[in-house]
C-alpha cells in the first residue's frame, strides 16, 4: 500500500469523497485511479503491456536531442512519478515558467493590496524592500 494513504488528508477517506463528488468529472477520477494502480499509460507501464519496446522518458530524450550532443542513452524511465517530479528534465522548464508565473501572480496581488498607510510591508529574506529586483 501506498504510504501517502496513511497521511492525514491524503487517506482513503479522502480519496473516496473525491471520488464520489459530483462535482469531479469522470476524466479526473479515472486519471485519479490509474495513477493509484500504476496504469497510467506511461513508457513503463507500456512497456510491461508489450506495447513499446524502450521504458526511457520521451520527455527527457526531446530535452536531451534539443542540447545538440547530449546522450539519449540511460534515460530515466518514464513513469507517471518521474514526470511529475522535479527530476524529468523535458517538465523542468514547464514546471519553472509555471513557478515564476505563479510567484509574480502571488507578489501583484498583496502588493496590490497595501495602501500607503498600511503597516504591513512585503521584505524578502535578504532584506530587500522590493522584490522587483530579483523577479
Amino acid at each position: 500500500m501506498a504510504d501517502f494513504m496513511l497521511r492525514q488528508h491524503e487517506s482513503r477517506a479522502f480519496l473516496g469523497k473525491y471520488l464520489n463528488d459530483l462535482c469531479v468529472s469522470w476524466r479526473h477520477k479515472r486519471l485519479e485511479m490509474m495513477a493509484i494502480a500504476g496504469t497510467i499509460p506511461s513508457a513503463k507501464w507500456l512497456a510491461k503491456i508489450k506495447q513499446r519496446s524502450e521504458v526511457g522518458c520521451t520527455l527527457c530524450k526531446l530535452r536531451a536531442r534539443e542540447q545538440h550532443g547530449a546522450s539519449t542513452e540511460n534515460l530515466p524511465e518514464e513513469t507517471y512519478g518521474h514526470i511529475n517530479s522535479a527530476f524529468c528534465d523535458g517538465m523542468a522548464t514547464t514546471v519553472t515558467a509555471a513557478h515564476h508565473f505563479i510567484w509574480r501572480y502571488l507578489y501583484a496581488s498583496i502588493h496590490a493590496t497595501q495602501t500607503p498607510a498600511s503597516k504591513l510591508r512585503s521584505v524578502t529574506p535578504d532584506k530587500e524592500g522590493s522584490m522587483n529586483t530579483l523577479l
